[in-house]
């Protein structure tokens, strides 16, 4: 009796063990290419209902064309409550072409209602670049996240030297008419 309850205990452990663990299902909507031409474009990923757990790792490829400065931000509502779904992030990163990375700073407490991530730079060169969004689905309510992205030309130095210049002769042409 002893040795078939401990070969059923065998059995079972060994059963246990070569089960796959559940594991959270990818729903990333792939790789999109931004439109900046306009100076602004749009991040969105709407969810349906029954993705709690699921999880998600949008890319959004742009190009620079020259010096710009870079502005962005995602948010998302946990309305779980109120039925009205959303999602956590887990990451919001700015990628180069090689390969190197910024950080986007969470403006929320991390699992707030309201997740708030931006990411500001004000040179960004002339290259080809992507924002890479991560993170969970937190309940099993549809919901979505949405950002935005803006660029802004940049001037060159010798800009900002004619402008203090031409500044320099106004206030020269000033002072000598009133003399």
């Amino acid at each position: 009796m002893k040795s078939t309850q401990t070969v059923a205990a065998a059995l079972v452990l060994a059963a246990a063990t070569g089960l796959a663990p559940a594991r959270a299902a990818d729903i990333s909507q792939g790789v999109q290419t931004l439109d900046l031409s306009g100076g602004a474009a749009v991040l969105m990923h709407a969810f349906g209902a029954g993705n709690a757990g699921n999880t998600f790792s949008d890319r959004y490829n742009f190009t620079a064309s020259s010096t710009q400065a870079l502005g962005t931000m995602v948010t998302s509502l946990d309305l779980g409550a109120l039925g009205l779904g959303g999602a956590g992030f887990d990451s919001f990163k700015l990628y180069n072409s090689g390969g190197l990375s910024m950080d986007a700073s969470q403006l929320s407490a991390p699992g707030a209602a309201a997740e708030v991530w931006t990411l500001g730079v004000p040179h960004l060169v002339a290259d080809s670049y992507y924002l890479l969004v991560s993170g969970t689905v937190r309940n099993d309510f549809a919901g979505n996240y949405v950002g935005s992205v803006t660029v802004s030309a940049v001037p060159e130095p010798a800009t900002y030297g004619m402008l203090l210049g031409g500044m320099g002769i106004v206030g020269w042409l000033a002072r000598r008419r009133k003399a």
